[in-house]
């Protein structure tokens, strides 16, 4: 959560950044905190400039005024959020006074700055309060999921103007774990006819990827043992997957004889005059493939309404192949592709289990993905 205070100074940091003039047209404008921002950067810069001067004279003066305007005006308000407005005004006020105090030429201009540092103090307390007690009332609810989210964005407001303010960690701790959606990840079955291949690497994989990244402040996923060794209440959703299948097809093999030749090569160099002529060779391309193939069916379940709320299948393939080659005849009429091809061996196939890895890498990219899109806004 971005504090107040960290958007009051970013922003004053961008205009201060990219300020170019004396600040003369924000006053006119009535921008009269862009309008010190620009006159404090050029009064560092120089502190002879005589219109950044008057700027700031003036803009200060006003910019106070209509600070301390804002906050009379919230205090009349019936908002029980109304002391809100308040702290960030009073902030934007001893925001500028910093600002002044770190600029010798505008200390000459503003000698006497304002500060509010009692009453911001009272005011984040207010604030701090008006928080607490909406986020108690929502708490109250808290077997709403929706209800124990807003307690706990108005318990870490709390925590924003008044650290450890009352008991307020507790609450927010107690508010978290009622507004997290709890999401256990069931182990893959494996079906008979995939008995010789291992597969739970894929799921401990999409495992390892949910507790090390965070898709959403407010959902954590749990495998069934972790489920069960914290003694959860309750549990949202079940991720339920399974290969619904995974082929490896029957192995291809081909092979493809050619001649090559090449002219002009030198043959003797016999006597005086050398010999060319041309040289010839046989080439043979053995080729070897086996791809396997399949689908993934991957289900959200509602646990408590026992029911599928989100399904979707996804397919890959995957195709390892080798190329080699062997050759008869004279080496010097064969390509440069010829040659690496000769120096290639035939390699085995590899085992079943290793193509089913390499078949799973792009399902698994296809499931963080679809858990990324479906959970992010929960």
């Amino acid at each position: 959560m971005k504090t107040l205070y960290n958007l009051i100074w970013f922003s004053f940091l961008i205009l201060m950044i990219s300020a170019c003039s004396s600040g003369k047209k924000a006053l006119q404008k009535g921008d009269y905190d862009k309008a010190v921002a620009q006159a404090i950067h050029r009064l560092r810069g120089n502190d002879d400039h005589k219109k950044a001067a008057s700027t700031l004279a003036k803009a200060y003066k006003y910019a106070v005024e209509s600070h301390l305007s804002n906050v009379e005006r919230a205090k009349l308000s019936m908002d029980q959020l109304k002391w809100e407005p308040v702290v960030s005004n009073y902030q934007s006020i001893n925001y500028l006074y910093d600002e002044i105090l770190r600029c010798p030429g505008c200390r000459e201009v503003v000698p006497n700055p304002v500060k509010y540092d009692a009453e911001l103090a009272t005011a984040k307390r207010n604030a701090a309060e008006a928080r607490y007690q909406l986020g108690v009332a929502a708490l109250g609810q808290k077997q709403n999921r929706q209800k124990a989210i807003e307690a706990h964005q108005h318990f870490s407001s709390v925590q924003y103007f008044v650290p450890r303010y009352k008991d307020v960690e507790d609450k927010l701790q107690e508010a978290l774990y009622h507004a997290t959606l709890k999401v256990v990840v069931e182990p893959i079955p494996t079906p008979a006819r995939m008995f010789t291949i291992r597969h739970e690497f894929f799921v401990n994989k999409i495992n390892e990827y949910l507790h090390n990244n965070v898709i959403s402040e407010y959902v954590r996923f749990y495998t069934p043992d972790e489920a069960q060794a914290q003694q959860l209440e309750f549990v949202d959703h079940i991720i339920r997957m399974e290969f619904d299948q995974f082929t490896l097809g029957n192995v291809f093999s081909n092979k493809v004889t050619r001649e090559v030749s090449r002219d002009s090569v030198l043959l003797s160099e016999e006597g005086r005059a050398p010999v060319y002529g041309t040289v010839k060779a046989t080439v043979t391309v053995h080729e070897k493939a086996i791809t396997g193939t399949g689908l993934l069916d991957f289900k959200v379940l509602d646990n408590d309404l026992n029911k599928v709320i989100s399904q979707e299948k996804f397919p890959s393939e995957y195709t390892w192949a080798v190329r080699w080659a062997s050759f008869n005849g004279d080496e010097r009429a064969l390509t440069d592709e010829d040659k690496a091809l000769v120096n290639k061996i035939e390699l085995p196939i590899p085992n079943p289990q290793w193509i089913f890895e390499e078949f799973t890498a792009p399902i698994y990219d296809q499931v963080i993905n679809k858990m990324r899109v479906y959970y992010r806004n929960f």
